[in-house]
């Protein structure tokens, strides 16, 4: 195809570049005589021949641009649309709805992340994405370091270097309190592990031995360290995503654990501890499941849920250890009923 060398061309081009990508889909074009306007506004010379030479071009370059006729004011014209982007507005949503419910994000940060996830389709399409956000009420973190303090990590892992970072909690007046007095944390990141909207990190830790898991937006001061880190090539995040993430308590041992199981949970087992779970028929209504986890109060309290639909088979030490936790949990609940009870008769 010849291309017309006009003065200004260049700019021409990633003028119309730009002016396609924001203002045209299939169901909005653009005529040739549209573009001859929108170049004579903006300065630019161009002719109906340029035209096409201009939508070839940036069709060579990689723009999806769609030619076809269609009739204006009874005269049939060529016309111009981008076709497929980078991303389609189904795939731009459910970022933004990703980003919008992430806890590890603040609003602000939220915001500004779905104005740019927004640029990246069209016009007309732009307050679809940006009108139908409720960040605003979800639970987000206050931590504004959250994203310098994922690539740190990020790049301690990828270096093989240790971190150092204090590690905070809140007091019962909803203060913000550095741990242990403000001890300084040194470890061995392995993995970033994103499980229920939360970033946690995954790492070996000098002082206890072992490895253990740090929620990211309660870490702060995190630096990078000359030292290298302790490596264990036996880590796999998935294995450790599964039975710790969510089930943790670090200071007790990985136990496999048989839970009966009513047939309809099948669904929630699998979607709990993966689908490589190790299940077996157990009668006409359940089914057994063999599952590896850190036997905690978190796990506990995940089969306490389903109300009995889920019992603990083995070992007898965890069985026991959930009986004792709801027998604790009726003793205190009893004990509350007896204030209460004895305030309202002081009272009478």
């Amino acid at each position: 195809m010849p291309v017309r060398n006009e003065s200004g061309s260049k700019a021409r081009l990633l003028f119309l570049e730009r002016y396609l990508l924001e203002h045209t889909d299939d169901s909005h074009f653009l005529t040739t005589e549209d573009i001859l306007a929108l170049c004579r506004e903006h300065g630019f010379k161009s002719q109906r021949a340029t035209v096409g030479d201009d939508m070839g071009l940036l069709s060579a370059a990689g723009l999806d641009v769609i030619q076809e006729r269609v009739a204006e004011n009874r005269t049939a014209m060529n016309a111009y649309h981008i076709g497929s982007r980078l991303f389609e507005l189904a795939e731009l949503r459910m970022l933004v709805d990703a980003v919008s419910s992430s806890r590890f994000i603040t609003v602000e940060k939220s915001d500004q992340l779905v104005s740019k996830l927004a640029m990246l389709t069209n016009e007309q399409n732009r307050s679809s994405l940006t009108g139908k956000v409720y960040n605003a009420d979800r639970m987000k973190t206050s931590n504004l370091s959250v994203f310098v303090i994922m690539d740190l990590i990020r790049t301690a892992i990828d270096a093989g270097r240790k971190l150092s970072f204090h590690y905070w909690d809140y007091t019962i007046r909803k203060e913000k309190v550095l741990r242990h007095g403000g001890e300084l944390y040194v470890a061995s990141p392995y993995a970033l592990i994103w499980d229920d909207d939360r970033y946690y990190m995954a790492a070996w830790s000098d002082k206890r031995q072992k490895i253990v898991k740090y929620r990211v937006d309660r870490m702060c001061d995190v630096n990078l360290l000359e030292e290298p880190a302790v490596a264990d090539d036996s880590f796999n995040p998935a294995v450790y995503s599964r039975s710790v993430i969510r089930m943790f308590d670090d200071d007790l041992p990985e136990t496999q654990v048989t839970l009966l199981c009513e047939n309809r949970l099948m669904q929630n087992v699998l979607d709990r501890f993966g689908e490589e779970t190790e299940t077996e028929v157990a009668g006409i209504k359940s089914f057994r499941a063999r599952v590896k986890v850190v036997p905690s109060s978190t796990f506990l309290s995940w089969v306490f849920q389903y109300q009995g639909e889920i019992l603990i088979e083995s070992p007898a030490e965890v069985r026991t250890q959930y009986e004792q936790m709801l027998r604790g949990i009726l003793n205190r609940q009893e004990a509350l009923d007896d204030e209460q009870k004895r305030k309202a008769r002081e009272k009478t």
